[in-house]
């Protein structure tokens, strides 16, 4: 995704005013948090201001390999309401292969209007490790892995002439398809006979 012009620009002014979104879709529903102190409403999804998920640097992957993975980790905050007892709770919902998108929120620094998002990392959840005693005493760190897994993934469509009307009515691409023949193409001479 390309900045628009007016993000460019003040970019280049370094006056921009940038946010990190965070999106979740678990199996009870859809969770947004934003870097911010008060609320956005963005695409239907209310995202809520944190402070304490930390995101890892993203890493770039090519082809169809998981290399780009990222982790978020969230440590206990008893005064922000995250005892460890809260943060178990996060094996109680389906976050197994369900999507998170991280975005950047680019804000005008004197209007504070929100000028475009973009996305700047995709993938699923993986797994999420707990961890206790440390430093920072409870700490989940979520594993995601990256959207390249979706380049191996095998696609249950089948080409046919049903599966294109189902994706555009009067499409008749695959109409013929099924009746024609193979017609054996003899290439050179014909060898002689004797």
């Amino acid at each position: 995704m390309s900045l628009l012009p007016e993000v460019q620009a003040l970019y280049d002014e370094g006056r921009i005013k940038t946010r990190q979104m965070l999106k979740f879709l678990l199996g009870s529903g859809t969770y947004g948090f934003i870097a911010d102190r008060s609320e956005l409403l963005w695409q239907g999804v209310t995202y809520i201001p944190f402070g304490l998920i930390k995101v890892s640097d993203l890493d770039s992957g090519n082809g169809t390999s998981a290399s780009s993975s990222f982790t978020l980790t969230l440590a206990e905050s008893p005064d922000d309401g995250l005892t460890p007892a809260m943060l178990q709770q996060i094996e109680n919902e389906d976050y197994r292969d369900r999507p998170v998108t991280l975005y950047d929120a680019h804000f005008h620094p004197d209007t504070n209007e929100l000028l475009q998002v973009e996305a700047v990392g995709r993938g699923y959840l993986d797994v999420i490790d707990h961890e206790e005693g440390g430093e920072a005493g409870y700490v989940l760190t979520a594993r995601c892995e990256g959207r390249q897994l979706d380049y191996s993934r095998k696609n249950g469509r089948v080409r046919s002439v049903a599966d294109q009307q189902r994706r555009s009515p009067n499409d008749r691409f695959f109409e013929h398809a099924g009746k024609a023949g193979r017609v054996e193409v003899f290439w050179g001479r014909v060898a002689a006979r004797t």
